[in-house]
């Protein structure tokens, strides 16, 4: 008789160890990905060393291959949003360290978002084509 009711216990202990394990998830659950802020269209309005400036656009999106990437497409105004660079995300920043985009240009820089509500960027960066190097401060806006 002692042997039935500890095997019974047992079977119920064992049997509820599935239901606990077959709860379901919170599918409202925000996420924690310090890209979400970034990614989207950004209008730059860039500022060159002399009274020289240019607006352009930049999309932002995250790199599926790399979980704290983002992609840059038409970062510095080479013309075409397929020409792109990565960046790192960190909790305040991007950095784009020094890369070869297709169009031969050498560019590195860093973005950090300039207010609570991360729709304004200011960027510093540096573009080196055809062996001159020039240096860029912009304003980005999110679109």
């Amino acid at each position: 008789m002692k042997t039935t009711i500890l095997t019974i216990l047992f079977a119920l202990a064992f049997t509820s160890l599935f239901f606990i394990g077959c709860e379901p998830l919170d599918e409202g659950t925000t996420s924690d990905d310090p890209r979400d802020k970034y990614v989207g269209e950004w209008q730059f309005i860039e500022s060159f060393k002399s009274t020289e400036g240019n607006s352009y656009l930049v999309s932002i999106s995250k790199d599926p291959n790399n979980s704290s990437q983002v992609i840059l497409g038409n970062f510095g105004n080479p013309g075409s949003q397929s020409i792109t660079v990565t960046g790192i995300v960190t909790t305040s920043q991007i950095i784009v360290n020094s890369q070869k985009m297709s169009n031969n240009w050498t560019i590195e820089g860093a973005g950090r978002s300039t207010n609570t509500a991360n729709t304004t960027m200011s960027w510093t960066y540096a573009i080196t084509a055809g062996g001159d190097k020039e240096e860029y401060t912009a304003t980005a806006t999110k679109q």
